[in-house]
């Protein structure tokens, strides 16, 4: 597990960079916790995509796992520019309010209930298997090691990452490696965006920077899409 790789506490603190070492993070913690049980998911009886109550729940899950708005939010707080600050004059006013709302946690997580209904209109199969995974343990688990990777990065201090994964009961740590390593949960990380994160025939250092990659295209297209909703034109991101 890499931690804070520099002195300078300000130095990369951008959505991005927070975002892609927590997701390092957790990848290194799938490396610590292996090996575990993976075996393939339940078999799920088919939903109806239009059970609002579940995607409902699935939507909330995901967000739990992928606390992307909540780090946008510990940003924002720090900044009042943000995202903007380097350039404020690039956008006006309402453009950067809207910027604003639709990166904080609310507006990640209507952005997540938009891809989680569309998801389960092409999954509906993996709906059941997909909520019980999450509700097991893998949300927690997730969540909680972004969550430290992000204050790790934020303050320096190196995040005691084999006591986190000791805080899970063996039930939880087996739903969070079947989520991270399944084949059978490999749609489901896509819609939580992190893709194929870990791949066990890697090595150590080439999974967590698989997870840094990938951390930041999610954030990226997170912000890119909000740029589209609030009418920034993407040419501000070259001036």
């Amino acid at each position: 597990m890499r931690i804070a790789r520099s002195p300078n506490r300000v130095r990369r603190l951008s959505a991005a960079f927070l975002f892609s070492a927590a997701l390092s993070l957790a990848a290194g913690a799938v490396i610590a916790a292996a090996p575990a049980d993976t075996a393939p998911a339940k078999t799920a009886k088919s939903a109806k995509p239009g059970n609002d109550p579940q995607v409902d729940r699935l939507a909330d899950l995901v967000v739990r796992a992928i606390p992307l708005g909540a780090i946008f939010e510990t940003l924002a707080d720090a900044e009042p520019n943000w995202p903007m600050h380097e350039k404020p004059d690039a956008v006006t006013s309402r453009q950067l309010a809207c910027l604003r709302r639709e990166l904080s946690a609310d507006g990640y997580r209507r952005v997540k209930r938009e891809d989680a209904a569309e998801y389960v209109k092409r999954n509906p199969s993996l709906l059941e298997q997909d909520i019980r995974v999450l509700d097991e343990g893998a949300a927690m688990m997730m969540g909680k090691l972004m969550m430290a990777g992000v204050e790790q990065e934020r303050t320096g201090v190196p995040v005691d990452q084999n006591a986190l994964m000791g805080e899970a009961s063996p039930e939880q740590l087996a739903a969070f490696m079947s989520f991270m390593t399944s084949p059978d949960h490999a749609p489901l990380r896509r819609l939580a965006g992190i893709g194929n994160a870990f791949d066990h025939e890697r090595s150590a250092e080439e999974n967590e920077n698989a997870g840094e990659a990938a951390g930041a295209d999610l954030a990226t297209k997170v912000m890119l899409k909000a740029m589209g909703r609030c009418e920034v034109p993407a040419s501000v991101l070259f001036e």
